[in-house]
Order: structure tokens, then C-alpha cells, then sequence
């Protein structure tokens, strides 16, 4: 606490010290993650480009690009004091060792990309012993290391070199940025890609800084908070600008071919056709590129519509009957522990009853959210229907299963919507017992929650 209190006293003499002087900052970013960030002809461009010159002219800080040649390189420079800070980067535990981090400012979603021949997963939880292509020191790169040991990464230098793994049908699948992904398989007519599911990992990315700058924080905050909506839609309308390609140019043909007239008219008339040729070319290659765009939309779009509950965007009860097969095979095969959460929200018919179905429906969606907030990321949340929602917990003992429902219990605590302060919830726990089928592992979990409804509600109960 008094580490923190310093910090923020200091910052605040740094920034009264430089209101009329500005203070400069090295940073680094990925060369090679367009529209996200990269470096053309050694300046940087992208989403993280807009972002910092508007806390640079929010925070009076000089910001100084130091190139590097790859992502692998940029961690190393930060590390070694070569650059100060990174302006667009996720947090993890083993980053934390050596940066200290902002608040988040933009946030993004990963996907899960196939060749068309391999099957649509859904998530991160269908992975089971696949080959996964994913750019290495990446933070889904060390995701997938922690957290799904039996598949076979192959780490690649960029998404590039991943996506064309895919389109060869080198590797099953490839893990990377949504918006990174699109741009790389418009650009190169990778046609033989689709997406084949969202990974449960969504980008929140930050300012990260180094150690010994952590003071700059509270001033790189300050300026995040003052970045209005409409400065944000330069970011909206940076995503969506669309590559043109251009016609060729017959020019120095024309200028060769002036030497002899019957050449001239003959290559004259060559050339009008040629152009009108390739307007016509480069018309339906724009489109082509306009309906793959689409076309990844929707199939983005449906994959969610096939997974999610409408109310809340939760996983629906159709997707978790998949994910809760796909862990009795998990643990037959590598012999985890996986624990099934049943909640029930106590009392909730009465409160339909007496505020209307208008304030119950905002009731779930806030659960839903206190859900999400409070499950760990390999954590699958869903709704099961009315008020009942599902939390399945991979490689979790019974006893982490009883902690994570305790802080669900406290969570749901503090919602609050109108006249309506704090909810309460029954909570059934069963382990997945070795030989059980869904339907019985689902019935153990369901009677735990009863009888945690039957001792009172607002209860925690193991089914023993």
C-alpha cells in the first residue's frame, strides 16, 4: 500500500515537473501485427499508433519508436532497458515479472482458424491432441503450453507463417488475433480458411511499462480515461478501410511502341483492351475480397448464434452438452479432475412477479457478467435455462470448485438493478466420476443443488 501511495505522489511531481517540458519514452511494438501494430519502413502504424499519439498529446510525453525485426526481439529490448515500455500488450503472470501495466484500452477477440476440411470446434475446450500452429511468445502461446500440455504446438514466427500452415493443410489449426487473421487471409486469398471457433481468451490489451518507469503509470491512465468515443472511432474506421488494388500501367509500353506508327495503333488498341480488362479484374477482385469479408462475418456470426444464449452470451445449453462430452473423454484419456457447478438464483420467480420480466431479464445479464468476471479462464460458463447456470471447471478439485462458488456467492451479493440489492443463489457441486455418463455426472450436480435449496437456500453443497 505505501509502495503504491509513493508511486502515485511521485508521478504526480513527474507530471507537475514536465507540464512545461516534455518528458521523452523509448517503446517497442510487434513489427509484424497489422492492423493491431507493425513497422513500414521504420515507422510504426496501426491501431497502437492511434492510440499513442492521442496519450502522447493527453499526457505531454514524447513517445520515440526504437525498431525491432521481430515480437521475440521488442520483449528482449524492454527487458534489457533498450525501450521503456510496450504500448499494446496483454498481461500475464510471467510478464508481471518485468512490467508493470495500465489499464486496458482496447480489447479484441482470438479465433480459432481451420482448413475447410477439419471440423468446427467451437472453443479452446475441443482441443484435444491436434497439431496448433501459434506465434510463439505470444500470450496465447503460453496459454496453450499451460493449459493444453496434449497438443502439439507449433510455434511460428508471425501469423503469416500460421495461416499458410493452415491454407497447406500443414498444421489442423491456427490460434491468433480476429482482426489480425482477416487481414492476413484478405491480403493473400487464403481461400481454403475458415474459422472454426472462438477462443475463450479475449485480448485486453495495455500500456505495459518497465519496472523501473512504473511512476508513468497513473499520468498513461489519466490520459486512457480522457479518450473520448469519437476519438476511439478513428480505431472503428482504421478496421474496416479496404485494400484497393490498382490497374497495371502500359505507360512505357505506349511511349516504346511510338516509334512505329502501325505498333503504336496495334498496342493502342492491345492496351484499351488490356485496361478495361483489368478495371473489370480489379472490380471483382474488390468484390471477392468485400464477400470473403462478409462471408467471415457471418460464419463468425453463426458460430456465435449455434454457441451463445441470446439473453446473456453465455454458452447455451446445446454448446455445453458438447463441452461436457468432450471432458468425460478429456479426463478418460489423461485421468483430470473436472468439476460441474449447477446454480439456481434463489427466489427469482418472486421477483419477476413483483418488478416484471423487464428487471428479471437485467437480473440474469448481470449474472451472466459477475459470472464471467469471477471464473478463471479455462473456466466454461454457461446458462441452462431460466435461472440456472452451468460452471464447468477443468483440471479443478473439489475443494477449488468450493472456493470459486464461495466467490460466486459474494459476487452475486453486490449486484444491484433498481430496488433490487444483492441476489442470492444455491450452488451444487459433483466431481466427474471415472465411468459416469453426462446425464448422471448433470443429475449428481442438479440433486447437490437441491439439497442445497432444501437446507435453506443460499447454500453450498458438495454431492457426496
Amino acid at each position: 500500500m505505501l509502495k503504491h501511495l509513493l508511486i502515485i505522489i511521485y508521478s504526480s511531481l513527474i507530471a507537475s515537473s514536465y507540464a512545461e517540458q516534455k518528458l521523452s519514452v523509448n517503446y517497442c511494438v510487434d513489427p509484424n501485427w497489422a492492423p493491431y501494430e507493425s513497422i513500414v519502413k521504420q515507422k510504426h502504424t496501426g491501431i497502437s499508433k492511434i492510440f499513442v499519439d492521442l496519450i502522447a498529446e493527453k499526457s505531454n510525453i514524447n513517445f520515440i519508436l526504437v525498431p525491432t525485426s521481430s515480437w521475440e526481439e521488442s520483449l528482449e529490448f524492454v527487458k534489457s532497458g533498450q525501450c521503456d515500455l510496450i504500448p499494446l500488450i496483454n498481461t500475464s503472470e510471467k510478464r508481471r515479472q518485468y512490467l508493470s501495466f495500465s489499464d486496458d484500452y482496447f480489447r479484441a477477440p482470438n479465433a480459432i482458424y481451420a482448413h475447410f476440411k477439419n471440423p468446427i470446434i467451437g472453443n479452446l475446450s475441443g482441443l484435444t491432441n491436434q497439431s496448433i500452429a501459434v506465434v510463439k511468445s505470444y500470450r496465447l502461446h503460453h496459454h496453450l503450453s499451460k493449459h493444453f500440455p496434449n497438443t502439439n504446438l507449433v510455434p511460428v514466427e508471425n501469423g503469416f507463417l500460421g495461416l499458410q500452415k493452415v491454407e497447406n493443410n500443414e498444421v489442423d489449426y491456427f490460434v491468433g488475433s480476429f482482426h489480425a487473421a482477416n487481414r492476413i487471409i484478405q491480403e493473400n486469398n487464403f481461400s481454403n480458411i475458415r474459422i472454426a471457433g472462438i477462443a475463450n481468451l479475449e485480448d485486453q490489451l495495455r500500456i505495459g511499462v518497465a519496472k523501473e518507469k512504473e511512476y508513468l503509470l497513473p499520468i498513461f491512465n489519466q490520459a486512457i480515461a480522457q479518450i473520448t468515443k469519437e476519438e476511439r472511432k478513428k480505431v472503428t474506421h482504421y478496421l474496416k478501410s479496404i485494400k484497393i488494388i490498382e490497374p497495371p500501367n502500359y505507360r512505357i509500353a505506349l511511349q516504346v511502341s511510338c516509334l512505329f506508327l502501325i505498333i503504336v495503333v496495334i498496342l493502342l488498341i492491345r492496351y484499351l483492351q488490356l485496361k478495361q480488362h483489368g478495371r473489370a479484374l480489379a472490380d471483382k477482385n474488390m468484390k471477392l475480397e468485400e464477400l470473403h469479408h462478409t462471408l467471415a462475418e457471418k460464419n463468425l456470426q453463426l458460430t456465435e448464434l449455434a454457441m451463445k444464449d441470446p439473453l446473456t452470451g453465455l454458452f447455451n445449453r446445446t454448446h455445453l452438452s458438447k463441452i461436457i462430452e468432450q471432458q468425460i473423454k478429456l479426463t478418460a484419456r489423461y485421468q483430470t479432475q473436472v468439476c460441474m457447478l449447477m446454480i439456481d438464483i434463489d427466489d427469482f420467480k418472486a421477483i419477476n412477479d413483483n418488478h416484471g420480466h423487464t428487471i428479471g431479464d437485467n437480473i440474469l445479464k448481470n449474472i451472466a457478467k459477475t459470472l464471467l468476471s469471477i471464473a478463471r479462464e479455462t473456466d466454461i460458463v454457461s446458462r441452462w435455462g431460466g435461472e440456472e447456470f452451468v460452471v464447468v471447471c477443468p483440471e479443478t478439485s473439489l475443494e477449488e470448485a468450493y472456493k470459486l462458488a464461495e466467490r460466486i456467492q459474494k459476487g452475486m451479493t453486490k449486484i444491484h438493478i433498481d430496488e433490487i440489492s444483492g441476489v442470492t443463489c444455491s450452488i451444487g457441486i459433483a466431481e466427474l466420476e471415472k465411468g459416469i455418463t453426462a446425464s448422471e455426472w448433470f443429475k449428481y450436480a442438479d440433486k447437490a443443488m437441491y439439497q442445497a435449496k432444501f437446507k435453506g437456500k443460499d447454500c453450498i453443497q458438495i454431492m457426496s
